[in-house]
C-alpha cells in the first residue's frame, strides 16, 4: 500500500512539473505600451517615463507614444497598432535606446518576439533601423519597412536570474527624430515537451504492476517463513 501511494504521488508530481514547463506567460512588463495613456488629442505624446521601461534619454524627450493611423500627423499606416491601440516611436528628437530587465531563469530558452515598423515620411525615404540586445549581446538587427508592421521572433537563452532586453535605434542617422515604431514585445519561456496523458497512464500502470509484484513477493516470503 505504501508503494501504491508513492506511485500516485510520483504521477502527481510529474503532472505538476509538466504544467510548470508549459507556462508561456509574457514576462515583459507593458510590452504593448498601453499602460500610460496619451492624454492629448494629437495622437502622439512625448513623456519622461513609460511603465516597465527605461530610456537612455532623460526628461520629456525620453519616450514618444503614438496611437492611431497618423504617425505624428502623417497618415498611411496599414494597421494603427500591432497590439492594442498604442505603440512606441523609438526616437524623439535623437537616436534613443530603451531597456527592461526580464525576470528569467538560468539555463532556460525563451522566445523573444516584437513588432516593428518605420515612419512613412522619413526625409529622402530613409529607412529606420534598430538593434536588439539580450543580456548585452546583439541578437538581431532589423530595418523597418515604412508603414507596415513586421513581426520578428527568435530564440534566446538566459544564464542569469535577470536578463536585460534592449532596443537601440540606429537610424536613420540623417533624420534622427524619425524613429522606428515598436509594439507587442513579448518574452515567453520555451515550453518543454509534455508527455501525453496516455504516457502518464502507462507509467501509472507500470508502477502499479511493480507495486503489485512487490506485494506478492512479500506475501510469499512471509508464507515461507511460517513453514
Amino acid at each position: 500500500m505504501k508503494l501504491t501511494f508513492l506511485t500516485s504521488a510520483v504521477v502527481a508530481t510529474l503532472f505538476a512539473a509538466g504544467a510548470a514547463h508549459a507556462d508561456t506567460s509574457n514576462l515583459v512588463t507593458n510590452g504593448s505600451f498601453e499602460a500610460d495613456k496619451i492624454t492629448n488629442s494629437a495622437g502622439w505624446q512625448q513623456v519622461s517615463s513609460v511603465t516597465g521601461w527605461t530610456s537612455t534619454v532623460h526628461g520629456n524627450d525620453a519616450f514618444e507614444l503614438q496611437e492611431g493611423y497618423n504617425q505624428g500627423g502623417q497618415g498611411g499606416f496599414i494597421a494603427a497598432a500591432a497590439a492594442g491601440t498604442q505603440y512606441l516611436e523609438l526616437n524623439t528628437d535623437q537616436l534613443t535606446s530603451i531597456s527592461q530587465f526580464i525576470n528569467t531563469s538560468s539555463a532556460t530558452d525563451y522566445t523573444l518576439s516584437f513588432a516593428y515598423a518605420g515612419r512613412i515620411d522619413t526625409p529622402n525615404s530613409a529607412i529606420s533601423s534598430m538593434q536588439v540586445y539580450w543580456g548585452g549581446t546583439l541578437v538581431d538587427t532589423v530595418s523597418a519597412v515604412n508603414g507596415v508592421w513586421t513581426t520578428a521572433s527568435l530564440t534566446v537563452s538566459s544564464a542569469t536570474d535577470f536578463t536585460k532586453l534592449t532596443f537601440k535605434s540606429t537610424g536613420p542617422t540623417s533624420a534622427a527624430s524619425f524613429g522606428s515604431y515598436l509594439d507587442n514585445v513579448s518574452v515567453t519561456a520555451v515550453a518543454a515537451a509534455v508527455p501525453e496523458p496516455g504516457t502518464y497512464a502507462m507509467l501509472l500502470a507500470g508502477l502499479g504492476m511493480i507495486g503489485f509484484t512487490a506485494s506478492r513477493s512479500k506475501a510469499k516470503a512471509k508464507a515461507k517463513a511460517k513453514v
